[in-house]
């Protein structure tokens, strides 16, 4: 209803209202280590993929805040139809990166730590 009411007021732009919304923005560094793992992404020529469903701004990477020790931020990725768990990182932007590599096709074999272990 809206669109045809602009459209009939002649205040519609031509824009497509049934085009998908861009990505969101990636979000501002969380520290220092943050800040130069998306220097590093620029130098590789990668993008850290955004997400909006993520509660830490980044496709695949989930803050838990309550999580033990420094390595807060754990990466996870679907596999066909399951979810694999692919290590905890310090920031979201590294494990962004990680993200990134991967999915370019780089040499991600470092394990982070093992499956089903607490991100310590």
């Amino acid at each position: 209803a809206l669109f045809y009411a602009r459209r009939e007021a002649g205040r519609d732009t031509g824009s497509d209202l049934t085009a998908p919304a861009p990505p969101p923005p990636p979000p501002a560094p969380s520290s220092v280590v943050g800040a130069e793992a998306v220097q590093q992404a620029g130098r590789e020529g990668l993008t850290l993929a955004t997400s909006s469903s993520s509660n830490s701004g980044y496709k695949g990477v989930y803050y838990h805040p309550k999580q033990k020790g420094s390595k807060k931020y754990e990466l996870k990725v679907r596999v066909g139809d399951k979810m694999a768990f692919l290590g905890c990182f310090a920031t979201a932007e590294e494990a962004a990166l990680f993200y990134a590599r991967r999915e370019a096709g780089r040499d991600t074999s470092v394990p982070r730590c093992s499956v089903g272990a607490t991100c310590a």
